[in-house]
């Protein structure tokens, strides 16, 4: 496989309310923000020790805004039919909130709600990648500075990505380590099928493909091990980068997997 001719074009942006935030979060997301929520969430809780509460955008409008004075919320929605009622809740029961969407034709905003809107077909990665690269910048930190050094040099991403597209298939039933999952609805809209979490039921096939991290391969290695001696056939591919980044990279190859299938 090969990727497309024109490569990757990454546009990275600054998001300066992260920093501007007390020291607690509240982060709403849709079944479409899953990566951008939880990027927010783990980048804050590992470099800037934040208590961080995330939070599905159904059980904000109906089991804790109505109930309680929430205040430094951060949605991430990329639904307009998600937009709307999280707009009127904010507007009616105030609050300050920061929206962050993707792909959205939101004409005006109401209430104190600060929006970000972006477009583009890689909007979600880019928003994602724009996260960490904030709230690195925000921290003093070893860890931070080498993501800062990465998040500099993305041009040398796309030889690390088209060996990985030389490596990876995508066969059977695709199954996704915990450190990974919040790929798993960008990789369902790119894969055109449902992709597996290692806390669901795997009977009933033949051949899975594991995808983990360093971080938390023992979490699936026993998995594996159980599937392996059923006499099932199990392929592992480990995505060893840091465990911020890993679901970004991870949705971001199955992008180009999906383009790379157009090319050919």
């Amino acid at each position: 496989m090969q990727l497309p001719k024109d490569g990757i074009s990454l546009n990275l942006f600054s998001l300066p309310f992260i920093s501007s935030i007390d020291t607690t979060f509240t982060v709403v997301y849709d079944r479409k923000s899953e990566l951008e929520a939880f990027t927010l969430y783990r980048s804050l809780s590992q470099l800037g020790e934040k208590l961080v509460r995330v939070t599905n955008l159904y059980d904000f409008l109906f089991n804790e805004k109505p109930y309680a004075s929430v205040n430094n919320i951060v949605a991430f929605l990329n639904d307009i039919n998600d937009v709307m009622p999280f707009l009127d809740e904010v507007w009616s029961l105030g609050g300050k909130a920061f929206l962050v969407t993707c792909n959205v034709d939101l004409k005006k905003s109401k209430g104190d709600v600060e929006v970000i809107s972006r477009k583009g077909e890689l909007c979600e990665i880019e928003t994602s990648l724009s996260v960490v690269k904030e709230v690195a910048n925000m921290t003093k930190n070893k860890r931070s500075e080498d993501l800062l050094k990465e998040l500099n040099s993305l041009n040398t991403l796309t030889d690390w990505l088209k060996s990985k597209l030389q490596e990876i298939k995508f066969d059977g039933v695709v199954v996704l380590s915990p450190i990974l999952l919040p790929a798993r609805g960008f990789m369902q809209r790119y894969l055109g099928r449902e992709i597996k979490s290692h806390e669901d039921s795997l009977e009933g096939y033949s051949d899975y493909t594991f995808i983990t991290t360093g971080g938390d391969l023992i979490t699936v290695r026993k998995l594996e091990f159980e599937l392996r001696s059923k006499g099932k056939k199990v392929k592992e591919y480990i995505f060893d980068v840091d465990p911020l980044l890993a679901p970004i990279y991870l949705s971001l190859l199955t992008y180009l997997f999906k383009q790379s299938e157009r090319v050919l």
